[in-house]
């Protein structure tokens, strides 16, 4: 027991230590990144609804529908990252995320109505609609309510169904919504394991390993867009509970559809684009061998997938 306590105390002492020598560093740029997200977005009040979103870019018009602890953030970067220029991004923050609000009885097909709200206002007649991880229900949702809005839907590892076989085993998911929960915990995460953190969001350590320095620089940004983690967090419960208890309708979807996964997607699963796929008839579906939940190591393949899909769909080249 005595030897126990010892090591306690010891664990204790290095624990406070780390904390003191880091939290400063942490302070600053929790300050700069909440300051900044502040002052990079819009709060739109509608009919269906408070939103938040911002617009970047010139040429044809994207909806960006981020994934589970993004926000309208990290839909700007994934838009610049696999489209590219020669686009207008319309990104938001889904329910629950940063500063959009969750209702009173959310449901993915009022989320997408409320994308129609937003869009309507802004007087954009027709968008691609780009639905991210758990952002792709209601970028489904949309595509199906709305066919005159939606000129082309893109799934980048999508959520289909509500559980799929491979994804993330429930422990995992809670040691995940554990570090979400806190600020600090999060960024000593991406601050100094950034593979276990990758491995948790669903990119096998072997992908991490084999890395090339550009790529381990955007698995850091894309963990970095996160920072702070806590406003996104009550988003991500919410989006296990419309997705548990709602099945999106395909029915209406008459979009060219372009889905693309990896079948070592640690986090959801590549099930869940065969699904898609079986759904949507008109849809095209791109399966790769490796890449992770976030494909970063598969990126330039991405970025020609959607570029020849978008010129075969019609969409002018930009």
């Amino acid at each position: 027991m005595k030897t126990l306590s010892i090591i306690v105390a010891i664990l204790i002492v290095i624990i406070s230590a780390i904390v003191i020598v880091t939290y400063p560093k942490y302070n600053r740029e929790m300050r700069a990144a909440r300051e900044h997200l502040k002052a990079e977005s819009v709060i739109l009040n509608t009919d269906q609804g408070d939103i938040e979103y911002a617009v970047k870019g010139e040429g044809t018009p994207v909806l960006m529908l981020h994934g589970a602890g993004g926000g309208y953030d990290q839909g700007l970067w994934a838009g610049k990252l696999y489209l590219g220029s020669g686009h207008r991004f319309i990104a938001v923050s889904r329910y629950g995320y940063l500063r959009s609000p969750i209702p009173k009885d959310p449901t993915i097909k009022t989320q997408a109505a409320l994308y129609k709200a937003l869009l309507d206002r802004l007087n954009i007649m027709k968008v691609i609609v780009v639905g991210i991880s758990a952002g792709g229900p209601s970028a489904t949702q949309f595509a199906n309510d709305y066919p005159d809005k939606t000129s082309a839907l893109i799934l980048l590892s999508g959520v289909s169904e509500a559980e799929a076989s491979g994804d993330k085993p429930a422990f995992y998911v809670k040691i995940i919504h554990l570090i979400q929960q806190s600020d600090y915990a999060y960024w000593v995460f991406t601050e100094f394991m950034q593979s276990t953190i990758l491995s948790l969001m669903g990119v096998p350590p072997e992908a991490y390993r084999n890395f090339n320095p550009a790529q381990k620089e955007m698995a850091q940004e894309m963990l970095d867009i996160m920072h702070p983690m806590t406003p996104r967090y009550k988003g991500t419960i919410n989006d296990g509970k419309m997705i548990q208890r709602e099945e999106v309708s395909t029915n209406h979807l008459s979009a060219p559809t372009l889905i693309i996964h990896a079948e070592d997607d640690a986090l959801v699963s590549y099930h869940h684009a065969e699904d898609g796929h079986k759904r949507i008839k008109q849809s095209k579906l791109i399966v790769l061998n490796t890449g992770g939940h976030a494909m970063i190591s598969r990126m330039d393949e991405i970025r020609q997938y959607v570029k020849n899909f978008l010129i075969l769909s019609g969409h002018p080249r930009s």
